[in-house]
């Protein structure tokens, strides 16, 4: 079966390298060294827009997790940091130079670092982001790409050798994962779970591979191709969906044909409990309606923090890449919520799993599970603390975006499948011991008293009530 050919979105470039996508503008950064300057391509309306000029053969541009800087790498060695309101050199800072020709960036901001693949020193430098400190952690020929993993315990390193190698930066050993490849450029995460590493390489001609981590060595396989002349990376637009960028092109590339789509509810259920009106009568969660089903209750109130489940794949095939959650009272307007919450991500390369704690940005936009990605509790997308809320019937709903703004929501939240009515009850019953009677003949035992004859029978009348009277019996 051929491979799926790329296709020209936009042109007009010098000599293209190192390309970042920006999920919240649909925009694909580019540095074009022969230009000297930082473009950006929308990847849906396919316009194209010079954001800076005046470096130097920039190799590479990277874009920072605030969602409001850029790292650029500059030859023949400096390291700048850059706001997205200005991107011409001159605005830059320096963060670190004296470098040998380096070529693409890998930040690992959770640790203030980056790593730069050095190509003519053949060295993969770490710099410490607020320092400018450079400390050599690996020595490789002719490094082309490097990749840090999320923990910022591993770096995959290509080079013009035909390899892709593995650094343990906590051992201090290496393996090559890959090799007899063509000239491997720069790397890029397939899907945030880290198993799968895109990388193009030109030679024979230009073409797109995969290299699975899952196997030892990994399993390199070509998913896309003929591209453009001089291909130099690669970028995720969606799970079926590649950017390109060539030395005087960006190309789309459609890897599949599936006629998959995602269906069902966004807003999945309350842990175990269906979010639907057959198991939500009246906001009570009843499953009895399944006699089979392993979580049994009935008329049963919420209360404490609510795992909630969404539908991600549904979500994600309407376009979006962000939700808010809010919660509306029996009084009072809906209430945004903004916790941040914990779950297990598998790590490939520990081979286990990790904790990781989701936080919403400060508006309030949680952005959505990355396909690939193996959490313990899939479809985990908020643990709501409810305590403090007003008891009664409240509103639970979502909001789902294709960017950080509100102009960007898709669909509204009183669409079907995206909201539930719940009854909350964070009320204490109250239950108290009236009397305790030793059997048989119903024989009234004092408060504190110790028994020590009689048979070891007791009879106990007990009061119990609920401010709410949500006892259910």
């Amino acid at each position: 079966m051929p491979l799926p050919v790329p296709t020209t979105i936009a042109t007009g470039f010098a000599d293209l390298a190192g390309s970042s996508y920006r999920l919240g503008t649909d925009q694909l950064y580019v540095a074009d060294a022969g230009a000297g300057n930082i473009s950006a391509v929308t990847a849906h309306t396919h316009v194209k827009t010079v954001l800076g000029s005046g470096y130097n053969a920039p190799s590479d541009i990277e874009l920072s997790v605030d969602g409001l800087h850029a790292y650029v790498s500059e030859n023949p060695g400096t390291l700048l940091r850059l706001s997205l309101t200005n991107l011409n050199r001159a605005a830059a800072t320096v963060v670190a130079s004296g470098l040998n020709h380096i070529d693409q960036i890998a930040l690992d901001e959770a640790h203030g670092l980056a790593y730069v693949a050095e190509f003519t020193g053949g060295h993969i430098q770490k710099i410490n982001l607020t320092t400018g400190a450079k400390t050599v952690v690996a020595t490789i020929p002719t490094p082309r790409g490097v990749l840090v993993t999320g923990d910022g315990r591993f770096i995959y390193v290509s080079s013009d050798a035909g390899t892709i190698t593995r650094f343990d930066l906590s051992t201090n050993t290496s393996v090559v994962i890959a090799s007899g490849l063509n000239g491997p450029r720069h790397l890029t995460w397939a899907d945030a779970g880290e198993s799968v590493i895109l990388f193009p390489q030109p030679n024979p001609t230009g073409t797109v591979l995969k290299a699975s981590l899952t196997t030892s060595p990994a399993t390199v396989t070509a998913i896309a191709g003929p591209t453009a002349f001089a291909p130099y990376s690669v970028a995720v637009l969606s799970s079926n969906q590649l950017l390109i960028a060539s030395a005087t092109v960006v190309s789309e590339v459609d890897l599949t044909a599936s006629v998959y789509s995602a269906a069902g509810p966004i807003f999945l259920g309350i842990g175990f409990v269906p979010a639907d009106v057959m198991h939500l009568p009246s906001g009570y969660a009843d499953t009895t309606v399944d006699p089979t089903y392993f979580f049994q209750v009935k008329d049963c109130p919420f209360g404490g923090t609510l795992p909630l489940m969404v539908n991600w794949e549904s979500a994600r095939s309407m376009g979006a890449n962000f939700y808010q959650v809010f919660i509306e009272g029996p009084v009072g307007p809906p209430l945004q919520v903004t916790q941040s919450f914990g779950d297990y991500l598998w790590s490939v390369p520990l081979n286990a799993f990790e904790l990781v704690t989701t936080t919403p940005t400060g508006g309030g936009y949680y952005p959505l599970r990355s396909a690939g990605q193996i959490w313990l509790n899939f479809w985990l997308g908020l643990l709501l603390d409810t305590t403090g809320r007003p008891n009664g019937l409240n509103q639970i709903s979502i909001k789902l975006f294709s960017a950080e703004n509100a102009a960007s929501e898709i669909g509204h939240s009183t669409d079907p499948g995206r909201f539930a009515r719940v009854m909350i009850d964070n009320t204490v019953p109250v239950v108290s011991i009236q009397q305790i009677d030793q059997q048989p003949g119903n024989v009234a035992i004092n408060t504190c008293a110790i028994v020590q004859t009689g048979t070891p029978t007791f009879t106990f009348q007990v009061t119990a009530s609920a401010p709410q009277s949500h006892l259910m019996g």
